[in-house]
């Protein structure tokens, strides 16, 4: 599994100097001193310092890769309600990553995340009821979820939304809809939705 990118979401306001200690001596790479305050945070009741424990595990960063660990703490973060702990939690039993998979958890991870509004999650369950993994196949269910991942900037559901109304695929053809989607995430920088743009000749449904 690919190395994971360590969150620096900041909860400062929340719990004070340790959680910003931790975030300085993370980018210095004194994971030693990161591993400490993010510790001390976490006790105090940050979630979001107990998924980035679970990272520095899962990554061996200053500690010995553990994925026993990293599991743990992203438990301990889930349970806080930690959209961001949910979701890779989720992956992680859609992968069968350090837990054995188990597509009905991972399911019921990406919808509780997803209704805490992170766009990744809602964007796994449009994919998952696209594609029929791990759940029957279900369009509009995923034309649902596809959109809240949308309206919330993640480029992958505005492209794959976009591409739903071009080809009537569970909603009826729509080209203006298929615009406005895959705008946005052209507008992000996407080279595929670009390429989508002007394959399609999107310009003139705006």
């Amino acid at each position: 599994m690919k190395k994971l990118l360590f969150s620096m979401v900041c909860a400062s306001f929340l719990f004070g100097n340790d959680y910003d200690v931790a975030l300085e001596s993370y980018k210095t790479k004194d994971y030693k001193q990161a591993y400490e305050y993010f510790l001390k945070s976490a006790n105090a009741g940050n979630s979001q310092a107990a998924h980035n424990i679970s990272i520095m595990y899962n990554n061996g960063d200053g500690v010995e890769k553990d994925i026993k660990q990293s599991i743990k703490w992203l438990e301990r973060a889930s349970d806080a309600n930690n959209s961001y702990a949910m979701t890779q939690l989720g992956n992680n039993y859609m992968n069968g990553y350090g837990v054995e998979q188990d597509y009905k958890k991972a399911v019921a991870l990406f919808t509780q995340a997803a209704l805490l509004d992170n766009p990744q999650a809602a964007y796994n369950l449009g994919y998952l009821y696209t594609t029929g993994t791990g759940v029957a196949l279900n369009n509009t269910e995923a034309i649902s979820w596809y959109e809240k991942a949308a309206n919330l900037g993640n480029e992958n559901a505005q492209i794959n939304l976009g591409f739903m109304y071009i080809s009537a695929q569970g909603v009826p053809k729509d080209l203006k809809k298929a615009a406005f989607y895959i705008k946005k995430a052209k507008d992000g920088g996407s080279s595929k939705a670009d390429s989508l743009w002007v394959e399609f000749e999107l310009e003139k449904y705006l």
